[in-house]
């Protein structure tokens, strides 16, 4: 095999030398062949004499196919012909076509290509590329409309278990013709599954020699499987490949717990960002050592300025920067100097700006990495720590609450949701918070690789608008899931812009948001459908245990919300789960015949506190039930205070997790907030209620994996 791929990787690179756009199909099929994978019978025909040798050794029915290096879609030429039952039709059809391309001077004209016809069988759809974000990747869906249409595809990062493709198959939306549908037969899933297992370990050892490849379709049926069309379109220059960087995490403590701080660019004018720094670092909760530094002041806020860096009494752990982004390159110069390893640069008008500011940036990139010194930003708001009380942020005390210390961190590109995460903390609180920004050194994966082994953090939230190097993220996502922190996305940008441009299938699809899906759920990464259902799920993770499994019981004073509810679950992998036979007789005995004691358990509007502990415990006792999912109506005189209490007593055990809702005004807010802080969360509407509990079946599905 090695000796097959070293001369397959020349064969590219004459193609490539050439100008060809793709390796020839029946090129792609025999490495395909090599490596395990059912084609079909075939012969490449130059000219009549090898049509007529094709007819004497093949099996009809017959397909003809324009064969060629530099023909991306053999259809729009007319190049294919299906159904070939005779020699005298071959011949014709040969004929026919041969003359019709040389005539038209098909750029890359190879010949024919004669190979038997496959069955009919159920239409699937194989991809590889290379994407930009997360290097080579499998793609499987159902051909044909299913693809065209309904864009019924999955994704997962190069290399993928078998375990992986049955999800992936698994979670299509046609999932059940591979089953067998309305008398059709199912397709011999075995097979399948090896045929892909081999597809993407060719994807993996070929992956620096293609751009995308497309197996369209792939032919599957009771028997097993054949590949009836591959497509290897070259790479284009940067396009082949993995690259990628592990986490780098050296020097990060210093965002969040700097014993000394400059501020770069401080003012003594309320409002500017300069000012509003300064009065967070000296006239609030961090203890740490402040220097402005601004040459026009000779004091600010009652601590000496200071005209630049090298004449602060000690170099800085830290340096904020909020002057002119093209100071930074000197700045980072003077600080080497002084042996300052770090920079936190809010001050915007960077990439986003174009031009020769994109170009400032890279400047300021490759200076920071060859003088070792690590960068937060540009265009940000900077971190937060909850022990340290450290902050960056250039928003008032007045207008922008920092919340206590707490289990849960966020980082962020978005410096907008990174202060609506502080504030919807108000209870739970945070470790850590970081706004990095345009990212041109400390990223994603540097932040979550070194929150995984923070031990103030149990939870990870994240979110992002797009990852510049995807599998630096899924490594320190692995990292965080095996310290037993899961990591939580929110990925914007979800529209597919690029399907006009593509040149195949599987590249139409790369960089979307499918691609992201169903990486990061390949790597066990739960992910969000909005910042609000960011929030609820990481404060679950926080407060409550993995769920076993995704089986919930629902109860309530109030029905109408947990119909609600009940049609988000299958969107979020939840089932409302039969309860036990027990657990049913024991609540008809106990409770008045007009309770509803079947799941969802409707404890009608005369349920008091002990009503509903009754309940919950009897679903902690129930071993059908996976998440217990109360909705609270307390705005019902009959639901006592004690209920907090109750509840939290039942939590306690955390055999099970219990997720709450309950919408209303000041009194559901103030009773909500107390149950919040006894670690019981509860949220106002059904949407972050029902993704809270997706989170907790998700995590504990992806503990279980990793256990098993």
């Amino acid at each position: 095999m090695r000796e097959l791929m070293k001369s397959f990787a020349s064969r590219c690179g004459e193609l490539s030398r050439k100008g060809a756009l793709a390796v020839p199909e029946h090129e792609t099929k025999a490495l395909l062949a090599a490596h395990g994978v059912p084609v079909p019978r075939g012969l490449l025909c130059a000219d009549r004499d090898g049509a007529a040798a094709a007819a004497k050794s093949l099996r009809y029915p017959l397909v003809l196919k324009l064969a060629s290096d530099s023909v991306l879609h053999k259809t729009e030429l007319g190049g294919v012909r299906t159904g070939i039952g005779s020699e005298g039709e071959l011949l014709e059809s040969f004929d026919e076509m041969h003359e019709r391309f040389l005539k038209q001077g098909v750029p890359g004209y190879l010949g024919i290509l004669i190979e038997e016809q496959a069955e009919e069988g159920t239409e699937i759809i194989a991809g590889l590329q290379n994407d930009p974000v997360f290097g080579p990747l499998l793609m499987l869906g159902l051909g044909g409309v299913f693809t065209d249409v309904f864009e019924d595809v999955a994704f997962g990062a190069l290399p993928v278990a078998r375990d992986d493709i049955r999800a992936m198959l698994d979670g299509l939306k046609g999932a059940s013709l591979l089953r067998g549908y309305r008398g059709s037969p199912a397709v011999n899933m075995d097979a399948l599954i090896e045929a892909v297992e081999s597809i993407a370990a060719l994807g993996l050892e070929a992956a620096p020699l293609y751009g995308s490849v497309d197996f369209n379709p792939i032919i599957a049926g009771p028997s097993g499987v054949v590949a009836v069309d591959a497509k290897m379109v070259l790479p284009k220059e940067g396009e082949s490949g993995l690259r990628s960087e592990m986490p780098r995490t050296e020097g990060m403590s210093a965002f969040f717990t700097p014993a000394s701080v400059a501020v770069m660019g401080a003012s003594s004018t309320p409002g500017k960002i300069g000012n509003v720094i300064l009065d967070s670092l000296v006239n609030y909760e961090y203890a740490g050592r402040v220097y402005p530094v601004n040459p026009h002041y000779e004091e600010l806020m009652g601590l000496k300025s200071y005209p630049d860096l090298s004449s602060l009494p000690e170099p800085p752990e830290l340096v904020v920067i909020v002057v002119d982004l093209a100071r930074t390159p000197e700045l980072l110069d003077e600080m080497s100097r002084l042996g300052c390893r770090n920079a936190l640069i809010v001050s915007g008008g960077g990439k986003e700006l174009g031009g020769e500011r994109a170009k400032l940036e890279g400047e300021i990139a490759s200076r920071a990495r060859a003088l070792g010194i690590r960068l937060v930003g540009p265009n940000c708001i900077g971190s937060f720590d909850g022990k340290s009380r450290f902050d960056s942020f250039f928003h008032s005390h007045e207008r922008l609450s920092r919340p206590p210390a707490g289990p849960m961190s966020f980082i962020t590109q978005s410096g907008t949701w990174g202060c609506v995460f502080l504030e919807e903390a108000y209870i739970t609180g945070v470790s850590r918070m970081v706004s990095y920004g345009n990212r041109v050194d400390v990223d994603e994966g540097d932040l979550v690789a070194y929150l995984a082994g923070d031990r103030e953090t149990s939870v990870i939230g994240s979110y992002i608008e797009g990852l510049g190097d995807g599998r630096k993220f899924l490594e320190a996502s692995r990292r965080a899931i095996e310290a037993g922190k899961p990591v939580v996305v929110f990925k914007t940008g979800r529209t597919r812009q690029s399907a006009q441009a593509s040149v195949s299938h599987t590249g139409a699809y790369g960089g979307s948001y499918r691609v992201y899906e169903g990486v990061m759920r390949q790597h066990g990464v739960v992910l969000a459908d909005s910042f609000h259902e960011l929030y609820a799920s990481c404060e679950a993770l926080a407060l409550q245990p993995p769920a076993r499994g995704n089986r919930a019981a629902m109860l309530s004073n109030g029905a109408g919300p947990m119909v609600n509810a009940l049609d988000h679950f299958p969107g979020k992998g939840l089932e409302l789960v039969r309860l036990g036979r027990n657990s049913v007789k024991a609540m008809r005995d106990h409770f008045s015949f007009f309770y509803l004691v079947e799941n969802p358990v409707d404890v009608t509007g005369s349920a008091t506190a002990a009503d509903y502990e009754y309940v919950v415990k009897t679903l902690m006792d129930d071993d059908a039930v996976d998440i217990i999912m109360p909705f609270f109506v307390f705005q019902d005189t009959p639901l006592d205070e004690s209920i907090v209490e109750r509840l939290a007593a039942l939590g306690g055990f955390r055999a099970k997790p219990i997720v709450c809702c309950a919408a209303g005004g000041d009194y559901t807010l103030r009773m909500s907030d107390a149950l919040r802080r006894r670690g019981i969360p509860v949220y106002p509407d059904v949407a972050r209620w029902v993704a809270a509990a997706s989170a907790l079946a998700q995590w504990g599905k992806t503990l279980a994996a990793n256990r098993a």
